[in-house]
C-alpha cells in the first residue's frame, strides 16, 4: 500500500455502531492499519464500542455516551473542521449527522448482504462504501449501478490463516450481545443462560475461557469470564481444543483465521441465524444450535424489531424453565461431541473470500482523501 507517511497524511475521525462487537472490532482494526499514514486518528463513539479503542492508534476519544440525537449533532458540528473524513463502521445514524455537520463520510459494512429489502440510503451518500464481502455481496452491488460509483468490496478484516494449535481448553466467545434492540439485563441474561449450559457440557477434563465484552464480564462476576484484545482472542482461539460462539460475522471470519472447530449458538440478534445457515448451506459450518432446537422456534423473517422481541421472549423463558435449560445443555453437549478431533470447516473462507481486507479498506480510504483534499 503507497501511503502518504505521517504529519502529511488525512486526519480521520473514526467511529463504530454500538451493535454487537463487529463494529468496535473493525474500528480497532482499521485504525491500527490508517494510523501510520494519517496525521490524526482520533475516535468517537459510545458505550461498549469504547471497549476496543486504544490510546495509540488514537490521539483522542471523544466519548459521547448519552448524548441525544440533538448534542451529539453539535459535537459533531464543532469536531467537523478538525477532520478530512469520518470512516464509520456500520453507525448509519452517526453517518447522517456527521454529514449534517459538514464532515465527508466512508462507510464500512459488514452487512451489505443483509439489508432488507435494500441497503441503507447513508450508503448511497457517502463518499465511500466499504463492503464486506460474504455470499451475495458482490451480486448486490454489481445490481446496482448507484452503488457501484463509490463501493469497493474489500475481503474479511482478518490476518492470514494462523496454525492451529489445539490445548485443552474450550473457548466460549460471548461477543456482540450488546445492542440497542434489547434490554442490557437481557444480554447479561443471555450469557448467563449459555455459559451455564456450555459449563455443564463440557467434559471434565476442559477448561472453559471465556471472552465477552467488558461490562457483561462484569455483570457475570465469574473467574472465567474475560474482555481481551483480539490478538489475545485470535491466540486463544487458535489454541483452543474448540469453539462455543455467537455467530456474528467477526466471529465466524475470525473462526475462519484461526481454524477453530465451532458450534455456533443460539441468535442473539437477527442477522446471527441466516449467516449460520449461509455457513451450513455453502459446507463451512462444523454444528450449530437454533433456539427452534430445543421446542423455542422464532420466526427469523419478521423485522429486526420483532425478531428481538421474540428472542427476549425466549432468552427469559428458557432462563426460568428448568427442563429448556436441560436440553440447551444437552444439545452443546450432542453437538460438541468430536469437535476436538477436527479441523474448523470455517478455515476454508479465507480461500473462498481472503483476508487482509483491512490494507484494501485502507487504501480506498486514503485514496478517497487524496482525490478529496
Amino acid at each position: 500500500m503507497t501511503t502518504p507517511a505521517g504529519p502529511a497524511g488525512p486526519r480521520l475521525l473514526l467511529n463504530a455502531e454500538p451493535f454487537g462487537f463487529g463494529p468496535a472490532a473493525a474500528a480497532a482494526i482499521l485504525a491500527e492499519e490508517l494510523a501510520p499514514a494519517c496525521a490524526t486518528v482520533d475516535y468517537v463513539g459510545d458505550g461498549h464500542t469504547l471497549d476496543l479503542q486504544r490510546r495509540p492508534p488514537y490521539r483522542d476519544i471523544h466519548d459521547v455516551t448519552g448524548l441525544s440525537e440533538d448534542q451529539r449533532l453539535a459535537r459533531l458540528t464543532d469536531l467537523a473542521p478538525r477532520y478530512d473524513l469520518l470512516v464509520t463502521a456500520m453507525d448509519r445514524t452517526m453517518a447522517t449527522l456527521a454529514r449534517r455537520a459538514g464532515l465527508r463520510v466512508a462507510l464500512y459494512d459488514a452487512l451489505t448482504w443483509f439489508w432488507r429489502p435494500d441497503v441503507p440510503a447513508v450508503a448511497r451518500e457517502a463518499e465511500l462504501y466499504l463492503a464486506q464481502d460474504f455470499f451475495g455481496v458482490r451480486e448486490r452491488v454489481a445490481a446496482d449501478p448507484a452503488l457501484q460509483r463509490h463501493t469497493v468490496v474489500v475481503p474479511p478484516l482478518i490476518p492470514p490463516r494462523r496454525d492451529r494449535r489445539p490445548g485443552r481448553h474450550v473457548l466460549v466467545n460471548l461477543g456482540g450481545l450488546h445492542n440497542p434492540l434489547w434490554p442490557p439485563d437481557v444480554a447479561v441474561a443471555y450469557a448467563r443462560l449459555l455459559l451455564a449450559a456450555v459449563r455443564a457440557a463440557v467434559p471434565a477434563d476442559r477448561r472453559l475461557v471465556v471472552v465477552t465484552s467488558r461490562g457483561i464480564a462484569a455483570a457475570l462476576d465469574d473467574p472465567d469470564v474475560g474482555s481481551h484484545p483480539r490478538d489475545a482472542v485470535l491466540d486463544l482461539m487458535s489454541t483452543a481444543a474448540h469453539a462455543c460462539m455467537t455467530s456474528g460475522l467477526g466471529n465466524i471470519y475470525d473462526a475462519a483465521a484461526t481454524g477453530v472447530p465451532t458450534l455456533w449458538l443460539p441468535a442473539a440478534n437477527a442477522s446471527q441465524p441466516e449467516q449460520a445457515r449461509l455457513l451450513d448451506r455453502h459446507g463451512y459450518c462444523d454444528a450449530r444450535l437454533d433456539w427452534a432446537d430445543i421446542g423455542r422456534p422464532v420466526d427469523y423473517t419478521a423485522s429486526d424489531r420483532a425478531v428481538t422481541e421474540a428472542l427476549v421472549r425466549v432468552v427469559r423463558e428458557v432462563t426460568a424453565a428448568g427442563p429448556l435449560r436441560d436440553r440447551l445443555a444437552a444439545g452443546i453437549a450432542a453437538l460438541t461431541t468430536g469437535l476436538d478431533a477436527t479441523t474448523g470447516k470455517a478455515q476454508a473462507l479465507v480461500d473462498h473470500f481472503g483476508h487482509g481486507g483491512m490494507r484494501h479498506a485502507a487504501t480506498a480510504i486514503l485514496r478517497c482523501c487524496a482525490q478529496h483534499p
